[in-house]
């Protein structure tokens, strides 16, 4: 089915899964830009006029939608959209799920002192490292339960692209 990857905030797996696509000639899907589409507007601004639930229900949606009828190749899922069980069960079934980690530190650095796009629940950046625990704990047990992590604090970005480039033919078109 192909190769789903997720990180928490400021692992920036977009650019990396686009990076990843070019180089591979992998075809991508972005979930976070599919419901900006099909929401009509931004992530954040989503959440803000609709709740944090029309936000869910829209990646639930293309979840359903991709597990069955995409073709192959490189997924790049929002931090929160393997929050439900059941979204994060049928990920594992059918895809390989790569977790792109960053440490809380470096999470929050990268949030304080890059421009990092504003997050749908943290509109501006974190005072604290506190201010992140309850995400990533929330998002902790889909992150624990992937198929392949990556430690991002321990290689550059072009070393993880390298690394990622030469595993996607063992992680194969349908999943691990």
């Amino acid at each position: 089915m192909g190769r789903w990857f997720f990180g928490f905030l400021g692992v920036d797996q977009h650019g990396l899964g686009r990076d990843l696509a070019a180089l591979s000639g992998l075809p991508l899907i972005e979930v976070d830009r599919w419901v900006e589409h099909e929401a009509g507007q931004s992530l954040v601004s989503l959440v803000q006029t609709q709740g944090i639930e029309a936000l869910r229900q829209l990646e639930d949606r293309f979840l359903a939608q991709a597990l069955t009828t995409r073709p192959s190749g490189i997924v790049v899922l929002g931090d929160g959209a393997l929050i439900k069980r059941g979204n994060l069960q049928q990920v594992l079934d059918k895809a390989t799920l790569v977790y792109l980690k960053l440490s809380l530190a470096s999470t929050y650095w990268k949030l304080r002192h890059q421009a990092v796009r504003p997050h749908p629940l943290l509109l501006q950046p974190p005072e604290s490292t506190e201010e992140l625990r309850p995400l990533l704990a929330e998002r902790q047990g889909g992150f624990d339960q992937a198929h392949v992590t990556l430690d991002l604090d321990e290689m550059t970005p072009e070393v993880a692209l390298r690394y990622l480039l030469d595993k996607l033919p063992q992680w194969g078109p349908g999943g691990s």
